[in-house]
């Protein structure tokens, strides 16, 4: 049946067990908070807190009622009406998000590597406002402003480049006021903010089971000003967390529990997208891997386990990858894991533009995965099957030794196949006489081609001069 393309690396009593060792950390170990204002608030609330050593454990029917609060569907915003994400995904399908906190591009025009720039992050979101399969765009971090400040300034590029829905993230608990204070600006009121919050906000772990007071600080203002969070497991397998697949899976599915059961004793109903953000940590070298198989497996069971075991959409880091440049592994490798993840259930892919390591992105490399995503879609979209599809007229039709080309079943499903650009393949004396270029080659061509075209959003100037004082404002108070 068409969208009913599916993989289950855990069966339905492995998640039951898995979420009960969930349930099971949070009750007898909990995790650690370092947020006074947090700890009391989350006191009041019916949590165990031990001030002492700001341990948080939670009862077993707080947890269950934390996850009944938390809202099963959620309409993730962006500027206008038309990039609004509804999760989970209306077709089964996925969401694509651009990679987070990018500080290096490998750039086309020199094949060399390069510090990211106000002026190529503003390019990079301007990309994204054309590409017609990248949903959402991550913050990145400019290199050449303040790096107490960076945060701001890529929020501010975000607002005034695209209005698909934005991914942030603190980078600093003194920069947390202004990035809302910029939300608020170019929403224009904290009503039109809560209708509206054009981004959510990431809230993240310090695995294992360490939540800094930056994270619940990230928490608080998302519920004071209705920005959905999206809480983060960052755990990476044999590092800072368990060496196996299903271990990793249980502590990145605590990990997000936990931060689900804060959000909703803070305000319940708040929506939630939990991310499993996990990687693999390679023994030999002390390198994160992205998407060696154990890490691949690791983050379809995480997803499975937050999807089914806690019911819930899911955000999965599911197109990074190991090579350094747009290379043969990176696309099989993203194709494999975005692939396997999407069939796992997650809604939302993220990743696209990433190269190897946790800070290099390309925009050669966001073209390519634009259209490596129609591929992906196409695929775990399954196989329709009814009348019209089965084609018996059309087989009957042709006979033995007949053909297709000439009949009406033909002609109403010859434009049914995907055809990513970059993808066709040309008759070989076709590929020849235009020059003999690789999938590298020719998505520099149309990177080329796009970045004449682009342009900033039309917003009025003076919710412009507001925001760039913002920014200003942050500078003058964060940088020394």
């Amino acid at each position: 049946m068409a969208g009913s393309l599916r993989i289950e690396p855990l069966s339905s009593s492995e998640i039951a067990w898995m979420r009960e060792k969930c349930v099971q950390i949070l009750v007898d170990h909990g995790v650690k908070v370092d947020h006074e204002a947090a700890l009391r608030t989350l006191a009041a609330a019916g949590a165990l807190v031990d001030p002492q050593t700001r341990m948080v454990r939670f009862a077993p029917e707080t947890i269950e009622w934390a996850l009944a609060q938390t809202p099963k569907d959620v309409v993730y915003r962006g500027g206008d009406e038309k990039h609004d994400l509804v999760l989970p995904h209306p077709d089964r399908s996925f969401y694509t998000s651009t990679c987070i906190q990018s500080m290096v591009y490998h750039d086309p025009d020199t094949n060399g590597f390069v510090d990211v720039t106000h002026d190529s992050y503003t390019e990079w979101c301007q990309l994204i406002e054309r590409l017609g399969n990248i949903d959402i765009c991550a913050i990145q971090t400019p290199m050449d402003v303040p790096a107490e400040s960076a945060d701001v300034h890529g929020l501010n590029i975000q607002l005034q480049n695209t209005s698909k829905p934005l991914a942030i993230l603190a980078y600093c608990l003194e920069s947390l006021p202004y990035l809302f204070e910029l939300l608020l600006t170019r929403a224009g009121s904290a009503e039109a903010l809560r209708d509206r919050p054009l981004a959510a906000i990431h809230p993240t772990a310090l695995s294992p089971l360490v939540f800094k007071e930056m994270d619940l600080e990230t928490i608080i203002l998302a519920c004071k000003y209705g920005v959905p969070v999206a809480p983060a497991s960052l755990v990476m397998s044999g590092g800072t967390g368990p060496a196996t697949i299903a271990g990793t899976a249980v502590l990145v599915a605590a990990e997000i529990l936990s931060m689900i059961v804060m959000t909703q004793l803070m305000s319940p109903g708040h929506p939630a997208i939990p991310c499993v953000y996990n990687y693999g940590l390679d023994m030999s070298t002390g390198n994160a891997l992205m998407s060696s198989p154990e890490n691949l497996l690791a983050q379809a069971a995480g997803s499975q386990l937050v999807k089914e075991g806690l019911g819930l959409p899911v955000w999965t880091s599911s197109m990074g990858g190991d090579s350094y440049v747009s290379d043969g592994q990176m696309v099989a490798g993203k194709n494999l894991q975005s692939a396997m993840c999407a069939m796992a259930g997650t809604d939302i892919n993220y990743g696209a533009g990433r190269l190897g390591g946790s800070n290099l992105a390309s925009p050669v490399q966001l073209l390519i995965d634009d259209r490596l995503v129609v591929n992906v879609k196409r695929a775990i979209a399954g196989v329709r099957v009814d009348e019209d599809t089965l084609a018996m007229d059309a087989i009957l039709a042709a006979g033995a030794g007949g053909h297709y080309l000439r009949q009406r079943h033909t002609r109403d499903h010859c434009r049914d196949a995907v055809r990513p650009d970059l993808f066709v393949a040309d008759p070989l004396d076709t590929w020849q006489e235009k020059g003999s270029k690789d999938l590298y080659a020719r998505a520099v061509d149309a990177y080329r081609e796009m970045r004449g075209t682009l342009s900033p959003l039309e917003l009025p100037d003076d919710t412009i001069r507001e925001m760039d004082r913002i920014v200003k404002r942050a500078d003058e108070h964060l940088v020394p």
